[in-house]
């Protein structure tokens, strides 16, 4: 007996629902995933005990962006190398900044800044201005008294002692 198409399709339907919706249930999803151009919160820079988390790029708390999933040794001079854990997996990560202005971190020379309270001691610097689509150290006027460029996307920070 055959059918017209139409039925085959309607009669498929109901099925093709159960095996999305049990393919999304294994827990992850794309915005989970550690990939290039996703960003982490940063939970514990300690060396040797990073940890980390995905986060939302436009969220103050995610303050780097992965440029790329790799050993130290393969990140840029200017990335921040990660090594730890992510969403409980080990991994290795080149970091780029994603820092919110008005937000003062503790400098960790090549592992990640470690966000802290302006207020504190072990605040080395402050990110005065933020700015989107250009990277152009000349755009940071005083009171900046250092800069950081980051290429992809495109963004210059302006920083100052706190």
């Amino acid at each position: 007996m055959f059918l017209p198409k139409a039925l085959v399709v309607l009669a498929a339907a109901p099925f093709v629902g159960v095996l999305v919706s049990c393919s999304s249930a294994s827990g992850t999803t794309s915005s989970d995933a550690v990939q290039a151009g996703s960003c982490v919160v940063i939970t514990d820079n300690a060396a040797g005990a990073m940890k980390a988390t995905t986060g939302d790029c436009s969220s103050a708390k995610a303050t780097y962006r992965i440029a790329k999933v790799a050993a130290a040794q393969e990140c840029a001079p200017s990335d921040a190398a990660f090594t730890g854990t992510v969403a409980d997996k080990s991994t290795g990560l080149c970091l780029t900044p994603n820092f919110a202005a008005d937000t003062c971190f503790a400098d960790a020379g090549t592992r990640p800044a470690k966000a802290v309270d302006c207020s504190t001691k072990e605040a080395t610097f402050k990110v005065i201005k933020r700015i989107d689509g250009q990277a152009d150290e000349l755009l940071c006027d005083a009171p900046a008294t250092s800069f950081k460029t980051v290429a992809n996307p495109k963004t210059t920070f302006c920083l100052a002692k706190p």
